[in-house]
């Protein structure tokens, strides 16, 4: 049996999850979930009116995600599910429960690991894509599109509160690069770990 895997799609507003991840999803013939689209509607109202969210706004909705991302698994899908994950307590929140279960399906997947870099990670049966640029570049692309997430304060908010995971917790895209280029390069990665498995 082949571990699937779900991809978290991370970084701050304007990084390009929802695009890149849906792209990358209906490229490589996999699920995509919006994580945005999850949150409640009273975490909607405060981001609308420029209102930063706090820890006690995100426990559910990453509880939600998790909960979705389990719901993939146990129906042997892959998935890919956009997500800010600003915090290393947040992708914990994200990563937890997803690999019971899964132990004796990966000894050969996890020697494949030791060999592949890119195959890397924490957790066995979950993975962290980090999307990062200048906090110039990002600012300047938000203000060329509408999205209830916009402005200057959401994204100094969302700076102040990101806690950069290491590369050994997730695999970095820069996205000031070409979106063709990113989602390729999304595309390699993700495609090496389902080949590892």
């Amino acid at each position: 049996m082949t571990a699937n895997t779900v991809f978290f799609i991370t970084g701050v507003s304007g990084t390009g999850k929802s695009t890149i991840g849906e792209r990358v999803a209906s490229e490589l013939r996999l699920v995509f979930e919006e994580g945005d689209s999850y949150h409640p509607v009273a975490s909607v109202e405060k981001m609308s009116a420029g209102i930063p969210l706090e820890d006690a706004d995100r426990w559910d909705w990453l509880t939600h995600l998790n909960k979705i991302a389990k719901d993939h698994l146990a129906n042997d899908r892959s998935a890919i599910i956009s997500c800010s994950a600003l915090k290393a307590s947040y992708r914990a929140l994200l990563c937890e429960g997803l690999s019971e279960g899964l132990n004796k399906e990966l000894t050969g997947r996890q020697a494949e690991e030791k060999k592949n870099p890119l195959a890397k990670s924490v957790q066995s049966n979950v993975r962290f894509i980090y999307l990062h640029a200048s906090t110039d570049t990002i600012g300047q692309r938000l203000k060329q599109r509408q999205h209830f997430f916009v402005g200057d304060d959401m994204l100094k908010s969302q700076f102040a509160t990101l806690e950069i995971p290491n590369k050994n917790e997730a695999f970095f895209v820069d996205v000031s690069q070409s979106i063709d280029e990113v989602v390729a390069k999304c595309k390699t990665f993700i495609s090496s770990v389902i080949d590892a498995s």
